[in-house]
């Protein structure tokens, strides 16, 4: 029964993505197929899950990288250090605006890219994700040159002010560090999987506090709204992705690669109101 509501929810879905378009700011994301789409959910009890669409295509997580970046520092390094450069407020500013001091949030590009300065490298993100999660993300070589290849890159100029306002120390390493984690590719199960670690409250102290930081501030401009609601907490990206995390229950990954003016994937927000109503979530 489910399965087969599933298989409609995409094809409505398929429908409702033609009212986005493609990002056209990263010369690769304008060259994928828009009608490509993809569902996975995996639940906690049971490790039950579900996948549909087009389940083996591949894409970058871009922002969707975020929640995580936040959770292996916070587990890594704890409380006070993340948070020293970086707060936990909701904002009205576009997800790329240049900081007029700490960063709001860490689902920001600013604040994202200042606790890209505690990592070491992004392969010390990405080997940790694939060992606790039996995810398989991999770093998107093609896709990182087509981001490095922009002429006007504005992370470049949110890293030189975050430097100005003394929270890092080398922006040209915390940049490089930022931009391949959001190039690390994989499918909706890798990302299902990876949000598994959200999803169980009680295996870590940070876990409610990343989803909430997910709720007021993970659908850029348009959070408020989506919590009201959806509720649930999610993070969504260029490249299409959103991952939403039921607490306790389950994690849900959607591609679908047009966006709607804020940035959201639109057959993705679609898809995660048909399957949250369905599933009573």
């Amino acid at each position: 029964m489910f399965e087969q509501s599933l298989s409609r929810s995409l094809e409505l879905a398929k429908n409702e993505s033609l009212k986005g378009k493609l990002p056209s700011y990263i010369p690769l994301l304008s060259q994928v197929d828009p009608q490509t789409i993809a569902i996975a959910i995996q639940h906690l009890q049971e490790n039950k899950s579900e996948a549909a669409g087009d389940i083996t295509n591949t894409f970058p997580l871009m922002s969707v990288i975020k929640p995580f970046l936040l959770l292996y520092l916070l587990e890594n390094l704890g409380f006070d250090q993340v948070f020293q450069l970086v707060d936990r407020l909701p904002s009205q500013e576009a997800f790329n605006a240049i900081p007029e001091g700490k960063p709001h949030n860490p689902m920001l590009n600013s604040g994202a890219i200042a606790l890209s300065s505690l990592l070491p490298s992004s392969e010390t993100l990405r080997n940790w994700l694939n060992v606790r999660a039996d995810a398989n993300l991999e770093l998107d070589q093609l896709m990182l040159n087509s981001v490095r290849s922009v002429a006007n890159r504005r992370n470049l100029a949110i890293a030189a002010r975050l430097q100005e306002l003394g929270l890092i120390a080398n922006p040209e390493q915390a940049l490089a560090i930022y931009e391949e984690i959001c190039c690390l590719r994989g499918n909706v199960q890798d990302l299902a999987q990876i949000g598994m670690l959200l999803v169980n409250t009680q295996r870590s102290p940070y876990i409610s506090i990343i989803l909430e930081i997910m709720t007021k501030c993970g659908m850029y401009e348009a959070s408020e709204e989506f919590a009201q609601d959806i509720g649930l907490p999610s993070k969504s990206s260029v490249s299409g992705a959103i991952l939403s995390i039921v607490p306790d229950l389950a994690a849900i990954a959607s591609y679908s690669p047009t966006l709607d003016a804020i940035g959201n994937s639109v057959g993705g927000l679609f898809l995660i109101r048909q399957v949250a109503t369905y599933l009573g979530y």
